[in-house]
């Protein structure tokens, strides 16, 4: 029988005995009132025993989501971090990478400067070497005509 069941007995008991007249009191055999006691000492602590197993698997229960709400929030910002570096490295290469092409063009840039103006040396160099070799021959020339007249007026 549960607890409710004897108090709810009690009670009834209780209603249907008699009233000392004049008074707020009621008479109540001795037998079932004790009766009632012993079922109900017998009983309670089954009850309290539930109970207490009842609100420990309650709090086990509690303390589980509590963990695991603390472990998908954990992974949540580890996820989020991962995501933020992640992020951040990519930008940080895009950046570097935008700085090498950069270098990469002025250098290039540079070069093209640098070889125009090397052709361009390289071409005068030439030119006065192809020059002061046709001075060279001219003369050589010029002297040899020189010499053949004078020989030939001989």
């Amino acid at each position: 029988m549960s607890i409710e069941k004897l108090l709810d007995d009690m009670e009834n008991m209780l209603l249907d005995s008699t009233r000392v007249p004049l008074t707020n009191k009621r008479v109540i055999e001795e037998d079932e009132i004790a009766e009632f006691i012993d079922e109900i000492r017998e009983i309670l602590p089954k009850e309290i025993f539930e109970a207490r197993k009842i609100v420990a698997e309650r709090n086990k229960i509690l303390e589980d989501a509590q963990k695991e709400s603390q472990n998908i929030i954990e992974q949540a910002k580890s996820y989020v971090a991962k995501l933020t570096d992640e992020h951040a490295i990519a930008k940080h290469a895009e950046e570097q990478a935008k700085i090498i092409i950069n270098e990469a063009n002025i250098s290039a840039e540079e070069l093209k400067l640098n070889s125009v103006t090397y052709a361009k040396d390289v071409f005068d160099y030439l030119s006065g070497s192809v020059e002061r070799t046709l001075e060279s021959i001219y003369k050589v020339k010029h002297d040899f005509e020189r010499q053949q007249q004078i020989d030939d007026n001989k």
